[in-house]
């Protein structure tokens, strides 16, 4: 039965997908392998952007159609803000600029087309920007969130302030209980108007506070009418108040919900990552450095010190670079050694599989410690395993 139960999740994991057998893996090209005859050329963009039109939206392409005017074309921010105004569908005719940032070295003829197509949906793009200054004239000024939450302020809490406990000490009652706490609830009023209110009521707190330590004459005039042991019952109202709102803000401070942290996408991850492309010495070229985030495991090999290093991930949604460094490897799994024959276990490592691997490092004979998950411009990324 243990037999079985292996041999059917061996067949599972090797088992290939509707999506695999039709439209293939996602089309990532190392250094020299972009076709440069026409017709293998165009074979291989037709069967690339099949691909990405399969497991694609529009809305997909956009961020890699806006990069690539940037960095390929040259656009100033000018131009791609006004880019950014376009609906989705109107960048499908540059779509293909995605597999620029999947390692496609693009030649002239692709450039003169990329460079007409651009500058005809910027021409659009500067068409839109237009329609929607124009619009902006016609439209009445908008409120501003802070301006909203203020009147909000005004016509709830502060207007039901005003008449609680305003009026009632103008009539001549001095002991009054306001609820700050609840009736902030009530009005579904949120943590930025915790401050707006205290400032509103501030000035009141500190003209009382003068007439009742008799620091202003203009404030002990003004209340000459009210007895010390009222000026005190009115102060300890607003006091009453003050700390309702600090427990406010402990409140919203208990319930707040903290962001997650958005991985970025591959390419930009590796965008700043120092690797050795290829080392004609030792004959071996760097795969795509986009494989590696949301990999579980890599190999590099520094070619100046004759270090392989095996860094295996562990969490569940993989690799993730930071500049030069890659981040979520397990430093107990994770190993280097020095190599004392290289081209003998290198072809090995490119080829085998990770059983297999495993037994390469238990038949060497060099020292094996934790790496430290720094590349540089002497490493070459080996391979990438998805186990």
């Amino acid at each position: 039965m243990a037999k079985e139960n292996k041999l059917r999740t061996t067949l599972r994991k090797n088992r290939i997908t509707l999506d695999d057998k039709y439209v293939g893996a996602e089309p990532i090209f190392n250094p020299g392998e972009t076709p440069t005859d026409e017709v293998k050329r165009g074979n291989v963009w037709q069967k690339s952007m099949n691909y990405y039109n399969y497991h694609y939206k529009p809305k997909d392409y956009v961020p890699y159609c806006i990069r690539f005017a940037e960095e390929v074309l040259g656009y100033k921010k000018k131009d791609i803000l006004a880019l950014k105004k376009l609906k989705d569908w109107q960048f499908l005719k540059v779509k293909s600029a995605i597999l620029h940032f999947r390692g496609w070295e693009n030649n002239e003829r692709d450039l003169e087309f990329f460079r007409e197509a651009y500058s005809e949906i910027l021409e659009k793009a500067r068409t839109v920007v237009e329609e929607k200054k124009e619009e902006q004239k016609k439209k009445p000024p908008q409120i501003s969130p802070v301006e909203r939450t203020r009147r909000k302020v005004i016509d709830t809490v502060y207007g039901d302030f005003q008449e609680e406990v305003v009026d009632q000490w103008i009539d001549g009652n001095y002991k009054i209980k306001f609820d700050m706490y609840n009736k902030f609830k009530l009005a579904g009023l949120k943590s930025n108007a915790i401050n707006m209110v205290k400032d509103m009521i501030q000035l009141d707190y500190e003209v009382l506070s003068d007439a009742y330590n008799k620091t202003c004459d203009q404030a002990v005039e003004a209340y000459s009418h009210v007895s010390k042991p009222q000026l005190k019952s009115m102060i300890k109202t607003l006091d009453e108040a003050f700390s309702d709102l600090e427990r406010l803000r402990d409140s919203f401070k208990a319930t707040r919900i903290p962001r997650a942290k958005k991985p970025k996408a591959s390419d930009k991850q590796v965008i700043n990552l120092k690797y050795n492309k290829e080392d004609l010495e030792s004959k071996l070229t760097s795969i795509n450095p986009v494989l590696i985030p949301g990999n579980y495991r890599l190999f590099v090999y520094n070619v100046k010190q004759k270090k392989l290093t095996e860094y295996i991930c562990d969490r569940t949604s993989g690799f993730e670079v930071s500049g030069s460094t890659l981040k979520f490897f397990d430093p107990k799994m994770s190993r280097t050694t020095t190599l004392r024959k290289p081209d003998e276990i290198l072809p090995q490592i490119l080829n085998k599989t990770a059983r297999q691997i495993e037994n390469i490092w238990g038949n060497l004979t060099t020292k094996i410690y934790q790496p430290t998950g720094r590349i540089n411009s002497d490493c070459i990324l080996l391979r990438v395993m998805d186990a």
